[in-house]
């Protein structure tokens, strides 16, 4: 029986390819379009070690949980503390006052190890706008940390009782498995983000881990574990080189990766592909210093997509990667490992400190009490600007906000229900304007029934959002309860799902394709004619211009050194329609057949052929797709008509 897991160069060289897979996704995304699946890897070797760490000590009678963490505050916390600390002061520079604030709550949330709730509750792993998350990364360390919060004591209960440890493992990984395959499908960014759909990786290299202890045999290379490797280094190859973003992932599909890993982990440090190719020097020290290039990479090449936008070229990245490899170098040898082996006591206590204090000082810049480097004034009118987004401030909220809002504002009378995504929202400031002052005395009142990237129509699913399932039926519910409502508003953003994003589905058919485009339009006329036949008036309001031209953000002129300026995009009408007319057209044209009456944004916020980005005040958009409250409420009088006496 082996005493230990001894020491295996190779595992060191599949940390490499862990991280240099996830590295060449981030900075070149089609070279790599599975270089993600590389966070699995790591997932299913830090399984295997800590694991083997933790069998080692209960075996031999000295496992100590004070030791174990102590263990991992040296391990993490020094490269850690690096790059927070860096990202701190770097943000400062160059960030907006609220981008800075939420660099600030990540930190907050880094320093608890909770980033990956934050980044659920935010967005998904895919979404442009991770790009712009200088710690998004800090995900992944969240899930391992949680993961070792729970399965030492866990381990130790199974070990005093002598219970079955493989089986009760097993067990524990194909729940996690089975939960992770459903949730795949049904909540994409849980499945991404979430610590019980990920920890069938740990368990599974785990489980390997065991079975090396029990069986001793880890010097052994019969010829299966040659094929092991060999069919490893397939599944690996496979899953870095066709896994892609488009599908739902982890799900069955990161099988590639971990089954891949635990295969090469099982062939053996003697078997051919583990001695000739993962345990080559320069593999072996890249794995090395894994741990502070995953942390340094992300932010890095972060800033550079924020200061130098969605397509910085080439030699922005090259030089955003050879930043990293400096900072990694710095942190690996003169922060992390003169930190990790240093004998006093008080190393420990210090580390804790400055981690904690450093959560305290990312929770004050959160909270607006240490704010960004200040800003001329014209700068000073976009970021006001920029935070200029509760739509829905003032109006009385109707119920929980979790799957969608419901919202109402005016008088007990006749009521104007308004139904749609986020651009139905940003009405709703004019809308309470107009029946709280100027037609107060009216006793017309408006709900609104609203869900961020849910478009109003039946029937339609998006694996990464369940609340689309949601919206149409409380619409539904509503309108057979509430006998008073006698005018719907429906808008939209309705590019979006019929021509962006192709996860939107209409009848398991894709929007963006002709089949679910065709059956989605259909139901929208069956939807508008239902409602006319009940006696309501009805509105359709087509797409708001939008786009990065028109988003206050990129009217900064930034530098690596700062935020120098701020000058309007310009977006004409043909470029907004180009590839979009026609769709709207085409809604517009179901809309009036069915008796609905259209309203086209563009009609009062274009002029002379140009989209307005700026007024006297300044931008009036708060980003790239809505309006701030503050122009809505004061000067777009589209709707008016809408809520009149």
């Amino acid at each position: 029986m082996s005493a230990t897991l001894k020491y295996r160069p190779d595992i060191d060289g599949l940390r490499a390819v862990a991280v240099l897979g996830v590295i060449i996704y981030h900075a070149f995304p089609k070279l790599l379009p599975g270089g993600f699946s590389g966070v699995d890897i790591f997932f299913v070797i830090s399984g295997y070690l800590i694991s083997g760490i933790l069998y080692k000590g209960h075996r031999e009678g000295h496992f100590s949980f004070k030791e174990f963490y102590a263990r991992r505050i040296r391990r993490l916390f020094p490269s850690l503390i690096t790059v927070l600390l860096l990202s701190l002061a770097y943000g400062w520079l160059v960030l907006l006052p609220d981008e800075y604030e939420k660099l600030g709550k990540h930190v907050a949330a880094g320093t608890l190890f909770i980033q990956n709730m934050v980044f659920w509750q935010e967005s998904g792993y895919f979404d442009t706008v991770a790009n712009l998350k200088p710690l998004l990364h800090l995900w992944s360390l969240a899930v391992e940390e949680q993961f070792y919060i729970f399965f030492p004591p866990l381990l130790l209960l199974i070990w005093k009782r002598k219970w079955p440890i493989a089986i009760i493992m097993g067990v524990l990984l194909a729940g996690s498995f089975i939960g992770n395959v459903v949730m795949s499908y049904q909540n994409g960014a849980s499945d991404f983000f979430l610590t019980p759909y990920r920890a069938w990786e740990f368990l599974g290299g785990s489980l390997l881990a065991w079975w090396h202890y029990d069986r001793g045999h880890e010097e052994e290379i019969p010829k299966y574990r040659e094929v092991m490797s060999w069919v490893g280094l397939i599944l690996l190859g496979t899953g870095l080189g066709l896994l892609n973003k488009q599908n739902p992932y982890p799900g069955w599909r990161a099988l590639l990766p971990v089954g891949g890993t635990c295969l090469l982990i099982e062939g053996g440090r003697g078997a051919l592909v583990n001695r000739s190719i993962l345990s080559n020097p320069a593999l072996v020290w890249i794995g090395l210093i894994s741990y502070p290039l995953y942390l340094f990479h992300w932010p890095a090449l972060s800033f550079v997509h924020i200061v130098k936008g969605a397509n910085p070229g080439p030699g922005f990245v090259w030089m955003a990667l050879g930043v990293t490899l400096a900072l990694t170098l710095f942190s690996y040898y003169l922060v992390e490992k003169k930190i990790r082996y240093y004998k006093s006591p008080r190393v420990l206590s210090l580390l804790v400190l400055i981690y904690l204090s450093l959560g305290c000082v990312g929770w004050g810049i959160y909270r607006g009490w240490i704010p960004a480097m200040s800003v001329s004034g014209d700068v000073q009118k976009c970021v006001t600007a920029t935070r200029d987004h509760d739509s829905l401030a003032g109006l009385e909220c109707l119920g929980d906000a979790k799957l969608f809002s419901f919202n109402h504002a005016g008088g007990e009378g006749p009521q104007t229900l308004y139904i749609g995504d986020s651009n139905a929202q940003q009405y709703a400031p004019r809308i309470l304007r107009l029946l709280t002052k100027e037609h107060a005395k009216s006793e017309r009142g408006a709900l609104f029934l609203t869900s961020v990237g849910v478009p109003p129509i039946p029937r339609v699913t998006n694996p990464s959002k369940p609340r689309c399932a949601a919206l149409m039926p409380k619409i539904d519910e509503v309108l057979k309860s509430d006998p008073r409502i006698d005018r719907v508003v429906i808008a939209a953003r309705w590019h979006a799902y019929f021509l962006d994003d192709s996860k939107y589905l209409h009848r398991g058919e894709a929007m963006t394709g002709p089949n679910g485009r065709k059956s989605a339009m259909e139901d929208l006329a069956r939807e508008i004619k239902d409602l006319k036949l009940s006696g309501k008036k009805v509105t359709l309001v087509l797409s708001v211009p939008s786009g990065d031209l028109l988003d206050p953000k990129s009217f900064f002129a930034r530098d690596f050194t700062g935020v120098r300026s701020c000058s309007a995009g310009r977006l004409t009408v043909n470029e907004f329609l180009e590839g979009r007319g026609d769709l709207l057209s085409e809604i517009a044209a179901v809309a009036r057949r069915n008796g609905a009456e259209v309203i086209d944004p563009m009609d009062y916020l274009c002029v002379d052929g140009m989209c307005i980005a700026e007024d006297t005040d300044g931008p009036i958009r708060y980003d790239a797709t809505h309006l701030r409250p503050g122009y809505v409420r004061d000067k777009l009088r589209c709707l008016d008509f809408t809520v009149a006496p």
